[in-house]
């Protein structure tokens, strides 16, 4: 559906694949930061030849930290990697749970303002920051 919509519209579509056959979430596996950079899980690699498609046009990819935890709290049913599930407010800014102290210092490395949110209680609900928030555009009144 990706591709017939958008590519008549002049995107260029990229189907990704990971080495891992586990459902998972994407934004624990990788993530764009900004334009030029992305987050990898370093457990996760791309298929041989699709990191290409990304260092061809420039972009830098960094490895996350490990996360804070060794298993996820008590009636969630994620990955530790959850980590990775921050909110990108702006390029210059993220959301990142509070408890993930590698990931935020990894973030102020690479020049992010980082905003610590508490949100582990709430893995157990289905996953991070990025799955709790939605971009919505709406138009009209309502």
């Amino acid at each position: 559906w990706l591709k017939r919509k958008y590519e008549a519209q002049g995107y260029r579509i990229h189907t990704l694949s990971f080495e891992d056959n586990h459902p998972i979430h994407i934004d624990a596996t990788f993530c764009p930061l900004r334009p030029g950079l992305m987050l990898l899980n370093p457990n996760r690699p791309l298929f041989k030849g699709q990191r290409e498609i990304f260092e061809k046009n420039d972009w830098e990819i960094v490895e996350a930290v490990k996360p804070s935890w060794e298993n996820p709290p008590a009636l969630c049913y994620s990955s530790t990697w959850l980590s990775m599930n921050t909110l990108i407010l702006d390029h210059k800014t993220v959301c990142v749970e509070a408890t993930e102290t590698a990931q935020m210092e990894q973030f102020d490395k690479l020049g992010f303002d980082v905003i610590p949110v508490a949100m582990r209680d709430a893995y157990a609900f289905g996953g991070g920051l990025d799955c709790a928030t939605a971009d919505v555009w709406r138009e009209g009144t309502c």
